[in-house]
């Protein structure tokens, strides 16, 4: 049964509104109309008071008022009325039943809606796609899907809803087999042709599981089409690289539309044609920000900051007016160039635009003055903050472990452990490792951390957090501790996981256990793709004064044409000005 609810209807008070001059004298069949077609405050307080006066509708006036408290957010009225039906015996009535399910979907309380489908005696086809599509919008595709083929084993005949939910499910879980046999299905009931959305669920579910030649098919055959047809036909070839193909459905597009110019964009700065992508924006005829920001967002995720930073002054430049993502996409550029001028630049724009404290421009603005060792205004960004989120929250923690603040950071974890909505992450616990592998914090308490991780959040170590408590052992001297790690949680075959070892051993001057670990990339082959083996080995035989073993790697160095880069430094300066 789900959670006790009172019967008693208390969200209002109980005297005369709107509908008629007292409630007595309202009716179910005066308020249900006003309900029905305008979902009113006014009838929604008058059919409460009716309510609390003892007047029993049937279920039909029920339905509208569970719609419309729903519809204004009155969460607990709902949950009042639940109890109402409960106790009021409508349970078995599956109008009813369907309307709370959607009150508990649109809430994020899927558990409720799963327990109440679960007592329905007869669910119909609208209880299972709420269910189903329910799973499947919060990302929870399995679920969906194993409810889908429940459904398909039921009495209960499925529609092209429950259709395109269990599609975007095998979308997202790259599920080309299982697609294909609800293809299969979907064309037995002869849907696929006459209905539009199906066609486009399967154009989009081909499209991400990789089989383009499918996807065209689909298009092909289908009766009609909409932009939408269109605009999942052409994502599906971008998003396969076949951009030639792509570019050829675009020029037949009766009239492609921002979304359609915005999936080409993408596809070219994805494989690396910037030069493309930008003839594709200079020929829109309306482009807005997040075409450009595809362009500038591209740029960062390729590591071509400057490059950012130059784009981002010419779509100052072309007119465009920033929004929160261009700022945040640009900030990001600038931390990773720590030019404190952008960075104090772009804070004044993001001021002038009223956008500083918009959560992503903020946890921006955090990570680039932490960044550049400018912390207390990176403090003063986050203690400011109206709302945070658990990015900035991990932003202001890693800004104290870049520079070396242990304390600050710990503190700042365990304050995070009290906030009520939110949850230490796999990136919250990357940063406290990185704090405990750079600072002397206790190795019993780095240990603490790593358990805490696994067993409280459920979060499985990747190889990044492993690296950070190998640094962590190997600062103290516990390289046997280090080497148990990378095995017990299956990194054996990993270089990433060697190599960092590697460098503790390098920072230990330890050349028994250097040359362990060091054979054992030989042999997984990370030493024919990374030089960096080489490296520390000469410099380790250097330090011991091993000179016929450095004579030896620098020959076979040289042979592979491995290079010892020397050290720089790098300053760019920059005069800049864009005026809002």
């Amino acid at each position: 049964m789900l959670r006790s609810v009172s019967s008693k209807v208390t969200l209002f008070p109980t005297r005369s509104y709107v509908v008629g001059s007292t409630a007595s004298s309202n009716s179910w069949t005066i308020i249900v109309p006003a309900l029905a077609r305008f979902g009113s405050i006014g009838a929604l307080r008058a059919a409460v008071e009716l309510l609390n006066e003892g007047e029993k509708p049937d279920a039909s006036p029920l339905v509208h008022l569970l719609r419309v408290s729903g519809d204004y957010g009155y969460v607990s009225l709902c949950q009042q009325l639940h109890g109402y039906v409960i106790k009021h015996g409508f349970v078995s009535d599956t109008r009813l039943s369907n309307s709370l399910m959607r009150f508990y979907k649109r809430n994020d309380s899927l558990e409720d809606a799963h327990k109440l489908f679960d007592e329905m005696p007869d669910p119909d086809v609208i209880s299972w796609n709420s269910l189903v599509s329910g799973y499947v919008q919060s990302g929870r595709f399995q679920e969906g899907l194993c409810l889908f083929l429940d459904l398909h084993r039921s009495n209960v005949f499925p529609n092209e809803f429950s259709f395109t939910a269990a599609l975007a499910a095998c979308a997202r879980l790259h599920l080309l087999l299982l697609g294909g046999c609800i293809h299969s299905k979907i064309v037995k009931l002869g849907i696929e042709k006459d209905n539009v959305v199906v066609g486009n669920c399967l154009i989009d579910m081909y499209g991400k599981c990789g089989s383009m030649d499918d996807a065209v098919l689909v298009f092909q055959h289908m009766d009609e089409k909409d932009t939408v047809s269109w605009n999942a036909i052409v994502a599906s070839c971008s998003r396969n690289g076949k951009l030639e193909l792509g570019l050829w459905f675009f020029h037949q597009m009766p009239n492609p539309d921002t979304v359609t110019y915005n999936e080409l964009i993408d596809a070219f700065v994805k494989s690396g044609n910037f030069n493309n992508a930008f003839q594709i924006l200079s020929s829109m005829p309306n482009p807005n920000s997040s075409s450009w920001n595809t362009i500038l967002t591209g740029y960062v995720n390729s590591d071509q900051s400057g490059e950012a930073t130059e784009f981002f002054t010419k779509m100052h430049l072309s007119g465009v007016r920033f929004d929160e993502y261009s700022l945040s996409i640009v900030l990001a550029a600038i931390a990773a160039l720590a030019i404190v001028p952008w960075g104090s630049l772009i804070h004044s724009c993001s001021l002038k635009l009223g956008l500083d404290s918009r959560v992503v421009v903020a946890s921006a603005l955090i990570d680039v003055y932490s960044k550049c060792g400018m912390l207390k205004q990176a403090e003063m960004m986050f203690w400011t903050m109206p709302r945070k989120n658990l990015i900035a929250w991990n932003a202001m923690i890693s800004g104290y472990a870049r520079n070396g603040d242990s304390n600050e950071a710990i503190k700042l974890f365990n304050q995070l452990k009290q906030e009520r909505f939110l949850k230490p992450d796999r990136f919250t616990f990357l940063n406290l490792l990185a704090v405990c592998s750079h600072c002397e914090v206790p190795m019993e308490v780095t240990l603490c951390y790593f358990e805490t991780m696994i067993n409280e959040y459920g979060i499985k170590p990747s190889v990044e957090h492993c690296c950070s408590l190998i640094r962590a052992m190997g600062q103290r001297g516990e390289i046997g501790q280090a080497k148990k790690v990378i095995q017990e949680f299956g990194f054996g075959f990993d270089g990433v996981a060697w190599r960092a070892l590697l460098g503790v051993c390098s920072a230990r001057k330890d050349l028994k256990a250097a040359k362990t670990v060091a054979a054992k990339m030989v042999e997984l082959g990370e030493a024919d793709k990374d030089e960096y083996v080489y490296i520390v080995m000469s410099n380790l035989y250097a330090y011991h004064e091993r000179w016929r073993e450095v004579s030896q790697i620098r020959k076979i160095m040289r042979e592979k044409g491995v290079k010892k880069e020397v050290g720089s430094s790098w300053i760019q300066e920059q005069n800049i000005a864009i005026h809002l």
